[in-house]
């Protein structure tokens, strides 16, 4: 069993106690906030009125966001990631990291329209908190059962089939379309704004890969090639990454806390030839 399965298997029984008959907490369930975009956190709670039918996804805002951030999403986890949720209004949003061995749960919390942070739990710590219901986070004996010695390295390619029916390279991709074509190999992907995200450990063979499966349209890499991170699919038109490259922490904890309270995007430039 991979890491980050057992790490979101952990929090869904303290969840599932607490949470109100009015909720329901789902698994790797989307969330379809806008018509162009559909996101996957690995734990999601709402108002069972947002589930409607068979629809795999809750519609409209959900009461709270759980991600556990990998080598690949830890840095979008505690930068854009967690802006695109403050900007669809998630009034709480929890990240599960795994720093060596032990994990740590940050919590934050909506004000005005941007993320608090209430708290970087780590082992031996403990909080209680009220919304959206009353529960105690508290790392050591939320996964107490965490083999010490449990590790998953792998990583894939994106699909190298061209995708029809996508609109013109310089419009948003609809999340209807990219649903029914998501690529394999990736740990991840998501729709963000129109734009796909891939999480995994991308190069420039996967960029190039990207390029024909959605001609016409930017492919940027939001790390160093070869190191684990996000690849992203724009829309054709935008600029290129060099224009906002910035210099990156090594370690994505040391660049969300040099982040102001808004967090933000760190870009790394993509070699070229």
């Amino acid at each position: 069993m991979l890491l980050h399965q057992v790490l979101v298997s952990d929090l869904v029984v303290p969840i599932m106690l607490a949470e109100a008959p009015e909720h329901r907490s789902l698994t790797h369930f989307g969330v379809r906030p806008a018509e162009n975009t559909w996101l996957r956190p690995d734990l999601v709670v709402a108002l069972r009125e947002r589930l409607r039918g068979d629809l795999p996804y809750v519609t409209g805002v959900p009461l709270l966001v759980v991600e556990v951030a990998s080598d690949a999403s830890l840095a979008r986890d505690l930068g854009a990631k967690k802006d695109l949720w403050a900007r669809i209004g998630v009034p709480s949003y929890w990240v599960v990291h795994l720093r060596g061995e032990e994990p740590e749960v940050y919590v934050f919390e909506l004000a005005d329209g941007y993320y608090a942070e209430q708290a970087r739990l780590g082992w031996g710590e403990s909080l209680w908190v009220t919304e959206p219901f009353k529960i105690e986070l508290s790392p050591d004996r939320m996964f107490r059962q965490l083999p010490r010695k449990l590790a998953a390295k792998w990583r894939g390619n994106m699909a190298k089939n061209s995708i029809p029916g996508l609109p013109s390279a310089d419009e948003e991709i609809p999340a209807d379309v990219f649903g029914a074509r998501w690529p394999t190999g990736a740990e991840k992907v998501e729709l963000e704004d129109g734009c796909p995200v891939f999480y995994g450990t991308w190069d420039e063979r996967d960029v190039e890969i990207a390029q024909r499966t959605y001609p016409g349209r930017v492919v940027r890499l939001d790390q160093a090639p070869g190191e684990p991170g996000t690849l992203r699919v724009l829309p054709s038109g935008e600029p290129s990454i060099e224009a906002f490259a910035t210099p990156a922490a090594a370690d994505p904890i040391e660049a969300f806390d040099a982040t102001d309270a808004s967090g933000g995007e760190k870009l790394i430039p993509v070699a070229r030839e």
